[in-house]
């Protein structure tokens, strides 16, 4: 079990959301406005670079599998050393990432910036809940964490309809530039201007033997970790790409009129990460389990899906306010899970977790492309509704098996008398 936290009290809340959660929330926001930007800009590049939907899914794709494999060393560094200045200077790659991709003149080197980004935005949740984890006690972290996976959304909001607005002013290659400047301001913030929790200990000591085996041998990692991490795949890829050319090869739309229904999905996520954040962290102090709460959330993201599923377009509106309030839940997992496991292992846990999602969502937004790419349309760059509801029906029915899987495995360990 974790530690006590008392770090807590020495800032009052205002100066913990000024010195602490601001920072950290900017960056996210970078992170989480450059995750999502290509469903806005994938027009564009469609047509400038000639990819098709295989290709434009792998461009989008290699940031989430840059960034999952990132994880594999980040939480050893985020046990050992200060995750504000982890992060710092990871945000150098991102800026470097973001120049690299606004110079390309070729698929690979859109990749190659993809790919930089995907390194440099790694640590962007990760050190913020480390860092959380060490300020708050267990019961505010799902209101906390909540929080700032709302500001997220903002940054995905931005990407989306204002995104859109912005490119009718200046290129998508000087937004990334610009975005890239953005990057390096942040990460200076992060590096010499943000307090550390008064934790006691160095923060490069750790137990012997602790590390992944710790977090990867402990059963109630796989119980959960499945249903949450793949429920936040599919949000990944959705948001991250596939909602626009869905808003365009099935509901008709052109690609000028898409930035405010994909703003739709971000406002539905902002709300439900929030709302889901409260209602957590208030079950949790009634006595209940964090993990059932958790399960039970990502089983929403099914309903989400219907409208892919069935190429429901008589509201593309509720269709993605139903996508974005039902693909949340998933990143309940980081404050159910946390309290459960020893403190000096949280970092490898989170990062875990992130690996997880983030390898999860390479392969879903990837794999939707080369289920999209055999039903092309007459028009070039255009794919069939069919093709959509084929990659959604099997999502379907690999979430089902998860669900199966997860409701057994969590009686199990109440029925043998386990914290679940």
């Amino acid at each position: 079990m974790s530690a006590p936290h008392s770090a807590a009290t020495s800032l009052s809340p205002w100066s913990f959301a000024w010195l602490v959660f601001t920072p950290f929330g900017l960056a996210y926001i970078v992170s989480y406005g450059l995750r999502t930007v290509n469903a806005a800009i994938a027009p564009q590049l469609t047509s400038e670079f000639g990819l098709n939907a295989a290709q434009l899914g792998l461009l989008t794709a290699a940031y989430f599998l840059s960034f999952a494999f990132t994880q594999l060393p980040l939480g050893g560094w985020l046990d050992r050393f200060r995750p504000r200045r982890v992060e710092a200077l990871l945000l150098v790659s991102c800026a470097i990432g973001c120049f690299i991709f606004a110079s390309a003149s070729s698929l690979s080197g859109l990749i190659a910036g993809r790919i930089a980004i995907g390194v440099g935005v790694a640590a962007c949740l990760m050190a913020t809940l480390r860092t959380f984890g060490q300020w708050l006690p267990p019961t505010r972290l799902p209101a906390m964490n909540g929080y700032m996976l709302a500001v997220g959304n903002a940054g995905a909001i931005a990407s989306t309809a204002p995104a859109l607005w912005l490119l009718q002013i200046i290129t998508w290659q000087q937004m990334f530039v610009a975005m890239g400047f953005v990057t390096l301001m942040v990460a200076a913030w992060l590096a010499f201007a943000v307090p550390d929790p008064p934790t006691s200990g160095s923060p490069g000591k750790r137990p012997a033997g602790a590390g992944w085996r710790e977090v990867l041998r402990n059963p109630l990692f796989w119980t959960i970790a499945p249903i949450t991490c793949f429920s936040n795949a599919i949000g990944l890829s959705v948001q991250g790409l596939w909602a626009g050319p869905w808003l365009v090869d099935v509901a008709g739309m052109s690609p000028k009129a898409i930035g405010d229904y994909l703003m739709l999905v971000s406002v539905g996520m902002l709300f439900s990460n929030i709302a889901l954040g409260k209602l957590m962290g208030r079950w949790v102090l009634g006595g209940r389990s964090a993990l059932w709460f958790a399960a039970v959330g990502c089983c929403g993201a099914l309903l989400g899906q219907l409208p892919f599923l069935l190429s429901w377009t008589q509201s593309p509106a509720a269709a993605m306010i139903a996508f974005g309030l039902t693909h949340v839940s998933g990143n309940l997992v980081f404050a159910a899970l946390t309290p459960l496991f020893p403190s000096h292992v949280a970092g490898r846990l989170s990062t875990t977790l992130n690996f997880v999602m983030f390898g999860t969502g390479f392969l879903l937004q990837w794999g939707i492309g080369v289920v999209v790419n055999q039903y092309p349309a007459a028009a070039a760059g255009r794919y069939l509704p069919q093709g959509y509801e084929h990659a959604f029906s099997v999502l379907a029915l690999a979430q089902l098996a998860i669900v199966a899987w997860t409701f057994f495995a969590l009686r199990r360990y109440v029925f043998a008398g386990r914290a679940a």
